[in-house]
């Protein structure tokens, strides 16, 4: 019953996420009114969003799942070629991003590899 639950409220997370991760595709401006996000405010929600990932994969590595790890490292990896896309695009130094996102994927791999 808990389990169900808890699973009931990741899905509902996940939905709500990807609510916001459309407005903020296609309305920006909707999007960052909606989750009440300030532009000035992006280097100290940067800080604490890294601090999570941190944790995250902390947590992961800890716990040694090759399931979540895979699924971590897929997500890492999919911020680190998004951040690599979207500062190319704009003719910024991007490699860091490019590199971060290689490990991740490659780091994903592996773990779904361990998991066979």
């Amino acid at each position: 019953m808990l389990h169900d639950l808890v699973q009931i409220v990741g899905w509902l997370v996940a939905i709500c996420l990807g609510v916001v991760t459309l407005l903020l595709a296609f309305n920006r401006q909707t999007g960052l009114r909606l989750i009440q996000h300030r532009v000035e405010m992006l280097p100290q929600a940067m800080l604490v969003r890294y601090g999570a990932l941190t944790l995250l994969a902390v947590i992961g590595s800890w716990l040694g799942t090759p399931v979540f790890l895979f699924a971590v490292l897929i997500a890492f990896s999919a911020i680190g070629f998004g951040d690599a896309f979207i500062y190319r695009r704009a003719d910024l130094p991007f490699r860091l991003h490019l590199v971060v996102g290689g490990v991740a994927l490659f780091g994903a791999l592996l773990a779904l590899i361990a998991n066979s």
